[in-house]
C-alpha cells in the first residue's frame, strides 16, 4: 500500500512489500458446524435429520507439513493463487465497480459479474466463489466459466429455449448512474450496466445497488425487445456460486479466495421463500465465536424454475456436480430449463429463472428484480428479502442516494468552471467524476461498527483490513468533509488497538488484555500496532508492527484535536499517543541517532529496515505528541519526545539526505520519499544558505527551506514520465502519482519553474482519464501498460476501487482546483485543504 507496491520488474529477485501477505501463514480452514439437516457433502438433503457431512481439519495456525520455504504449500500447489514472481502476486483484480452500505459490499465487473460479496461488513466476510487466475495471451482475465453471480436471458427463438448470459452480448458499458446524461444524482452507487445483442434483438438495462438499511444487493433488470427481434419467448436466470465464509485468520487473510475449497456449505430452494437459501455456521477462528451466515436469491416475481448443484469447474470440489441430478445449476441453465434439484452440501452452485412478460404483439419491455439478501439465518434473511420485495427500486436508489448526499453535503469539489478553462470537456467531467468517486467509496465502505475503513473490499488482493497508517489519511478527508465525530471514532478505536503495554491494567483498562487486537498479534511489540486490522480488532496482515505506522498513528490522533479543539477527545487518547511516544523516544540507533531498525513501508521480509520511510513518520509522531504534551499541561513529556524529536531530525538531516538525487529518501529506499512534505511537514536541520547541521529547525514554513524545493523537484520527476505515457514506450506502470501532486500543488510553482502548477493540472488529467477507468471512474493500487506499439493502453490493476489511492487523488485535485473565494495561503503545509479545514 505504499510507493511501487508490487510493480511489474521483471528483475526483482526478492518479494517485495506485500509479497508475504497471505502467504507467510496461511491455514488450514476447517469447516465449522453446519445447520441441522444437512446432508454428507455432494448428496441430496431428503431427511431433515440428516447428519452433518464429513470432518475437515480445523486448526488455527499451520504446520510444517504445510510449508515447502516460505510458501504454504496449499498455497503454492493452486494454480494462480500466489505468485512472487508476478505482479500483481495475488492475481488480477477483476472489479470496475462497488455499492456498500457500511455493512453489505458488492463488487462488479466490467461485464456486470458480481465478483465480491462482502457481508455483515466490508471487512469480512467473502461469500461469493470468484478466482481469477491470472491474465491469457490477449491480457484477458481468466476465470473458470462458473465464478461469481450473473444474469443471463434464455430466449426462445423457435427452437426451444436457450441461455446467453448477458456477459456475452454483443456490447456491454457500464457507469454509474450519477455519471449517466441527463441524471438527477450528484452522488450514486447504482451501477448501471447496458446490454445489446443483435442476433436476438435484445436490449437490457441492469440496474445493481447496495441498499442503504437492508443487507441485499437489489438488481432491476429491464430487457426490451426490438420489433425484430426473433425472441419469441423469455426468461430471466439468476446464476450464482456463492463461498460461504464464518472465519478469518489472525495475521493471514487468505481463507475466502485461496482455500475456497473448505469452504462447503449447505443450499436448498425454500418453497415458502420461492427463493433458495445458502447458509453455513461455525467458528470464527480468529475470535472464538460462533458466526453464521445465509444468502437468499430470489425475484420480486414468481419463480419459474431453479437448480441446486455442485460446483463442476472446480477440481477440488466433489464430482456429484459434474453429472447427475445435482448438475452445477451453471451447466444446467444452458438450455434455458432448470432442472429443480432442490438441495445439496458442499461447493454448492445455484440457479432461479423467472418469465419474462413482454405484452402483447412484437417488441415490448419486460422488467424483474433479482435480490441477493444476506443474513445471519434463514429467518433473518427471510425478513430481508421480504423487505426487498416490499419495497420498489426506485424507493430503494432514492433513499440511498439521499443518504450519501448527507454524508457528502460538506464534501468540497475540485473547481469544475477552472477545470474546464484549461482542460476539455470530456475530460473536465473525468477529473471531477473521479474525485466524486473517491468521496463515494470512502463514506460508503465506512464500517458502521467500529469506524474501520478497509483498503479495498476485494480480496485480490485481499486488502479487506484497515491499514492505521493509510486511515490517518482517511481520517484527514474526513475531517475536511465534516465527518469528525466519525474521525473520533476512528481513532478511539486506533488507541483501543494499541498493543498493550505493561502499565495499561495499572492504569485501569483491566480488560484491555482481553480484546482481539491483543490475543491475534501477541508478535507486535507494546505500544505499537499491527501492519492492518479486520473491522473487529482482530490483527489482519502478517507484519506484527511497523515505525511509520505508530508515526502516522500518532499524528493522527493529534491532527484531530488540532481540528476540532476537543480536548476531552485529547485526553481520552493520550494514554495511546504517550505510549506510543515513548517508544518511538526509546527506539533510537546509538550509532548514528537515527529510529531503531525496525519493520516499515509494508515489507514483510526486511525487519530491520532504516529509511526516511521510518524516519520521517517518527520523527512527525513525536513532534505531534509534544504538542499534545503541552496543551494537557505534560511538559517533562513534551520535553523528551522535544529533545528525542530534534535529535532524529539531525540524524536524518545528516545520513538519510541524498545530497547528489536532492531529495530524502532515494539513496537507502530507491525512490524519494512522497510524505516527506506532505503530511508530514519534515522540516531540515541545516542552515538554509550555507548548509550546516543545525540543532534545530532554521525555518519555519518548510516550503521555504532549499532541500524542501529540491525534494519537491525530485519526487515530481514522474510527470514529464507520466505525461508521455503510453505513447512513449518508456514506462510500463506506476502507482501512487498524487502523493508528489499534492505537495507541489501546494507549492505552486510558476510557470518558468519545475514542476509547475500547470504540469502538476497536466498529470492531474493523466491520473484522471488516464489511470481511473474511463467508464466508472475507479482507480486500483497501480496502473499498467497493456499491449504493443500503437496498442498500449494504460488499465487500472490492484484493489481498485483501492480507497486511499483514490482519496490522494481528490486530494491533489483539490488542492490544484480550490473552491471560488477561497482564502488560503501558497506554498504552506496547510495550503488549500488546510484553509478547508479550519
Amino acid at each position: 500500500m505504499t510507493d511501487g507496491d508490487d510493480h511489474a520488474d521483471g528483475q526483482a529477485t526478492d518479494i517485495p512489500r506485500r509479497a508475504l501477505l497471505g502467504a507467510v501463514g496461511a491455514a488450514a480452514a476447517g469447516l465449522g458446524a453446519l445447520p441441522s439437516g444437512v446432508a454428507a457433502r455432494g448428496e441430496r438433503a431428503t431427511d431433515p435429520s440428516a447428519a452433518a457431512g464429513r470432518s475437515h481439519r480445523s486448526r488455527l495456525y499451520p504446520v510444517e507439513s504445510d510449508f515447502h520455504g516460505s510458501t504454504p504449500q496449499r498455497l503454492r500447489a493452486k494454480r494462480g493463487c500466489f505468485k512472487p514472481r508476478d505482479r500483481p502476486i495475488y492475481g488480477p483484480t477483476d472489479v470496475n465497480a462497488q455499492s456498500a452500505n457500511g455493512r453489505m459490499a458488492a463488487a462488479l465487473n466490467d461485464e456486470g459479474t458480481v465478483t465480491v460479496l462482502r457481508w455483515p461488513r466490508p471487512s469480512f466476510y467473502e461469500q461469493l466463489k470468484y478466482f481469477a487466475e491470472g491474465r491469457d495471451a490477449d491480457d484477458e482475465i481468466v476465470v473458470a466459466p462458473n465464478m461469481g453471480a450473473f444474469l443471463g436471458v434464455a430466449a426462445d427463438t423457435g427452437d426451444g429455449f436457450e441461455t446467453t448470459w448477458l456477459r456475452d452480448f454483443d456490447d456491454v458499458e457500464q457507469r454509474y448512474r450519477n455519471d449517466l446524461d441527463g441524471s438527477d444524482a450528484e452522488y450514486s452507487d447504482e451501477i448501471v450496466t447496458r446490454y445489446a445483442d443483435d442476433d436476438l434483438g435484445l436490449v437490457v438495462r441492469f440496474e445493481a445497488v447496495v441498499a442503504r438499511e437492508t443487507d441485499a444487493l437489489v438488481r432491476r433488470v429491464r430487457v426490451t425487445r426490438r420489433g425484430d427481434s426473433p425472441v419469441e419467448a423469455a426468461r430471466l436466470v439468476a446464476f450464482q456460486n456463492p463461498g460461504l465464509v464464518v472465519g478469518k485468520f489472525p495475521q493471514y487473510p487468505v481463507q475466502d479466495w485461496c482455500l475456497e475449497e473448505d469452504n462447503d456449505h449447505r443450499a436448498r430452494y425454500v418453497d415458502r421463500l420461492d427463493a433458495v437459501v445458502h447458509d453455513r455456521s461455525g467458528v470464527d477462528q480468529s475470535t472464538g465465536e460462533q458466526r453464521s451466515v445465509a444468502l437468499a436469491v430470489g425475484f420480486d416475481g414468481e419463480t419459474a424454475g431453479f437448480q441446486v448443484g455442485g460446483d463442476a469447474h472446480d477440481p477440488a470440489a466433489e464430482p456429484t456436480g459434474r453429472e447427475g441430478p445435482a448438475v452445477d445449476a451453471y451447466d444446467d441453465a444452458a438450455d434455458g430449463t432448470l432442472s429443480g434439484n432442490d438441495s445439496y452440501v458442499g461447493q454448492a452452485t445455484s440457479a432461479v429463472s423467472t418469465a419474462l412478460d413482454f405484452g402483447p404483439g412484437a417488441g415490448g419491455t419486460a422488467e424483474e428484480t433479482v435480490v441477493l439478501a444476506a443474513g445471519a439465518d434463514e429467518t433473518e434473511v427471510a425478513t430481508v428479502l421480504g423487505r426487498v420485495r416490499d419495497a420498489r427500486f426506485g424507493r430503494l436508489r432514492d433513499d440511498k442516494e439521499a443518504w450519501i448526499a448527507d454524508l457528502l453535503a460538506d464534501a468540497p469539489l475540485p473547481n469544475r468552471e477552472t477545470i474546464a478553462e484549461r482542460e476539455s470537456a470530456a475530460d473536465t467531467d473525468a477529473i471531477v467524476a473521479t474525485a466524486r468517486r473517491a468521496l463515494v467509496t470512502l463514506v460508503t465502505t465506512y464500517d458502521r461498527e467500529s469506524g474501520a475503513i478497509v483498503a479495498s473490499i476485494t480480496t485480490q488482493p485481499p486488502y479487506g483490513e484497515d491499514w492505521p497508517r493509510d486511515g490517518a489519511f482517511f481520517n484527514y478527508i474526513l475531517d475536511l468533509i465534516g465527518r469528525d465525530d466519525w474521525v473520533e471514532k476512528r481513532n478511539r478505536w486506533y488507541a483501543s488497538l494499541q498493543q498493550q503495554t505493561v502499565d495499561s491494567v495499572a492504569e485501569g483498562d483491566v480488560l484491555g488484555p482481553t480484546r482481539p487486537s491483543q490475543r491475534t498479534s501477541p508478535n507486535t511489540l507494546q505500544a505499537n500496532w499491527n501492519m492492518n486490522y479486520y473491522a473487529d480488532g482482530v490483527a489482519g496482515g502478517p507484519i506484527p508492527y511497523q515505525i511509520d505506522t505508530t508515526g502516522f498513528t500518532v499524528w493522527t490522533m493529534v491532527d484531530h484535536y488540532e481540528v476540532t479543539g476537543d480536548e476531552a477527545y485529547l485526553r481520552a487518547v493520550w494514554p495511546a499517543i504517550r505510549r506510543a511516544a515513548d517508544y518511538l523516544v526509546d527506539c533510537r540507533d546509538p550509532r548514528n541517532g537515527l529510529q531503531c531498525r525496525n519493520f516499515e513501508d509494508d515489507r514483510p521480509s526486511e525487519p530491520d529496515r532504516q529509511t526516511v520511510n521510518g524516519a520521517i513518520p517518527a520523527w512527525q509522531g513525536l513532534t505531534s505528541a509534544a504538542r499534545a504534551a503541552r496543551v494537557l499541561g505534560n511538559d517533562d513529556d513534551a520535553a523528551r519526545y522535544e529533545t528525542r524529536r530534534h535529535e532524529l531530525g539531525r540524524a536524518i538531516d545528516e545520513v538519510l539526505y541524498d545530497e547528489e538525487a536532492g531529495c530524502y529518501g532515494t539513496r537507502r529506499n530507491g525512490f524519494p520519499y512522497g510524505e516527506t512534505t506532505w503530511p508530514l511537514g519534515f522540516t531540515p536541520y541545516t542552515d538554509p544558505e550555507t548548509g550546516a547541521l543545525c540543532d534545530r529547525p532554521q525555518v519555519d514554513n518548510p516550503f521555504d527551506h532549499p532541500r524542501i524545493q529540491a525534494h519537491l523537484t525530485r519526487d515530481g520527476e514522474t510527470i514529464p514520465k507520466l505525461l508521455a505515457e503510453p505513447e512513449a514506450g518508456e514506462t510500463d506502470d506506476g502507482g501512487y502519482d498524487s502523493k508528489a501532486l499534492i505537495p507541489l500543488a501546494k507549492a505552486r510553482r510558476g510557470e518558468d519553474e519545475p514542476r509547475s502548477l500547470s504540469a502538476v493540472r497536466d498529470a492531474i488529467r493523466w491520473v484522471g482519464t488516464r489511470h481511473a477507468t474511463d467508464d466508472t471512474h475507479v482507480m486500483g493500487e497501480f496502473w499498467r501498460i497493456f499491449g504493443e506499439g500503437d496498442d498500449r493502453e494504460v488499465k487500472s490493476i490492484q484493489g481498485q476501487p483501492h480507497v486511499w489511492e483514490q482519496v490522494l487523488f481528490y486530494l491533489a485535485a483539490l488542492e490544484a482546483y480550490p473552491p471560488d473565494d477561497l482564502e488560503f495561503e501558497p506554498a504552506t503545509m496547510a495550503g488549500v485543504t488546510g484553509a478547508l479545514r479550519e
